[in-house]
């Protein structure tokens, strides 16, 4: 899995991303039932979805023409020096723990 730590940052930044990773951490959840149980507008769930599915952070599990989302992240910290830019994620997913620095700001 290994994401980029700027891509994993914007995701839980950004509102409607957060409370699908976060709504799907325990159980899988359909497009139509993480816009509903979130208050996300169907077209936006399903582009934050997609977002998410490229970046691995959800993976699909299909049962006959349902497909359901469950996050692959168990738990997630972050530390954000912004006076030295720096940025340091730890990541549980997959069984397995990630330690993850970057940028706050690349340029």
């Amino acid at each position: 899995m290994e994401p980029h730590p700027q891509d994993l940052l914007s995701a839980f930044l950004d509102h409607y991303s957060s409370k699908i990773i976060l709504g799907t951490m325990k159980q899988p959840m359909g497009i139509r039932e993480i816009s509903k149980e979130f208050g996300i507008p169907l077209s936006v769930c399903y582009r934050r979805v997609k977002n998410l599915l490229e970046m691995g952070i959800l993976i699909e599990k299909k049962n006959g023409k349902r497909t359901k989302y469950i996050s692959k992240i168990d738990n997630f910290n972050a530390v954000l020096n912004f006076e030295k830019n720096e940025m340091f994620i730890t990541l549980n997913a997959d069984g397995k723990t990630y330690d993850l620095e970057g940028k706050i700001v690349e340029g």
